[in-house]
């Protein structure tokens, strides 16, 4: 059996989306050497241009995946909703517990009646 934990999961993912970012980066280098060879006059084949920027194009879309995914993993693990709101659930259960002992001294029986 194994026990997967956010932390392993967030490793994974920043593992992932860094590996990405140098891929990115060696793709960078090698369209830029392509544009180089091009303006010092070199002809090339369609197919070699085109297979590197699909290859750029692919690996772009990959990396926002990643990226977008490890954000939201890292704000559902510090409770912010979808919104972009946080709820502190502490503070929120101490508001309540106030409330209700508000309303116990206003009833004066320690109840609340229904």
């Amino acid at each position: 059996m194994t026990l997967i934990t956010p932390e392993a999961e967030e490793a994974r993912s920043e593992e992932l989306v860094s590996s990405m970012q140098a891929s990115l980066a060696e793709l960078r280098r090698t369209i830029q050497a392509l544009k180089e060879r091009a303006n010092a006059g070199e002809e090339f084949k369609e197919t070699e241009v085109n297979g590197q920027l699909t290859s750029l194009s692919k690996l772009v879309v990959a990396l926002q995946g990643a990226e977008q995914k490890l954000d939201k993993f890292r704000e559902s693990r510090s409770g912010i909703a979808q919104n972009g709101y946080a709820f502190d659930l502490n503070i929120a259960s101490a508001q309540v517990r106030c409330a209700l002992g508000r309303l116990r001294t206003c009833g004066g029986t320690g109840t609340v009646s229904e």
